[in-house]
């Protein structure tokens, strides 16, 4: 009971801090079982699935200080060339958005299909026919994986299947970070990826290269547990890349933003 009172009071919280509260609470309260919910917030509108879990990706993204917080710690261009490994429902672009940024080139990797449905709607709608938007997963070798996928959620992993839901199998291809980089950015400099990737960022990070890193100026990523020794070669392989340690976010202590000090960028230099 108090669980649920919580979750319906951080709810509330996160709604009002979108436009149309009125609208927005009508339809959470005649329209729970659809789970569809459009929100408004300045130039953004988005469509956020409750019943798949968009609400703690999509909206929260942007509704919570997470990620925001460590906007203040970087020096970023108003033109942003933006990697989003993990991008759920698009909420991190969006939040660049409501943040004053544009985009001089944005690609979206997102593993579940279904999820990915509702990133194409929302970055379309919001960006426009520019940005890349894979359905693909970022791993440390290139392979296929089939994988049953449930309607959303952001704690999906390519490494454990989904507990208690419906769930559907497809065949997804496994992109290494640095292929990754290629079909979207060739060898030009990239300003932010963020990664959240179900700690599948062990593996894009050590049993692979990962020498594109490089060309990446601020790293916002989710460290997931492990083993010490694991963690620790995590943030040695980041240390040999040019990567300092800015940042834990306060709200979430899983997310680290790291930058780049050898990093470089010829066309703005």
């Amino acid at each position: 009971m108090f669980k649920r009172l919580s979750n319906v009071l951080c709810g509330l919280r996160a709604i009002i801090q979108f436009d149309r509260v009125f609208f927005t609470l009508c339809q959470r309260l005649l329209g729970r079982k659809l789970g569809w919910t459009i929100y408004a917030k300045g130039r953004l509108k988005f469509l956020a699935d409750h019943l798949a879990g968009d609400q703690s990706g999509t909206r929260d993204c942007i509704a919570s200080p997470m990620y925001r917080e460590l906007f203040k710690e970087m020096q970023l261009p108003h033109q942003l060339r933006l990697l989003d490994l993990g991008a759920n429902g698009g909420g991190f672009p969006l939040l660049c958005l409501d943040l004053g940024f544009e985009f001089a080139d944005l690609t979206c990797v997102e593993v579940n299909p279904f999820t990915h449905s509702r990133l194409t709607l929302n970055i379309r709608h919001n960006v426009g026919l520019r940005p890349k938007i894979l359905n693909v997963a970022v791993g440390g070798n290139p392979r296929e994986l089939t994988l049953s996928f449930p309607t959303g959620g952001t704690g999906f992993s390519i490494y454990a299947a989904a507990d208690g839901v419906t769930t559907e199998d497809a065949r997804i291809e496994v992109l290494t970070l640095d292929e990754i980089m290629r079909r979207s950015f060739g060898e030009e400099a990239v300003d932010l990826c963020k990664m959240d990737v179900e700690g599948a960022e062990y593996e894009v990070l050590l049993d692979h290269s990962a020498d594109s890193l490089r060309r990446v100026h601020y790293l916002v990523i989710e460290i997931h547990a492990a083993e010490s020794a694991k963690r620790g070669a995590l943030f040695s392989k980041l240390a040999s890349q040019g990567f300092e340690h800015i940042k834990t976010s306060t709200s979430c202590d899983d997310v680290h933003l790291f930058a780049n000090h050898r990093w470089t960028d010829s066309r703005r230099s």
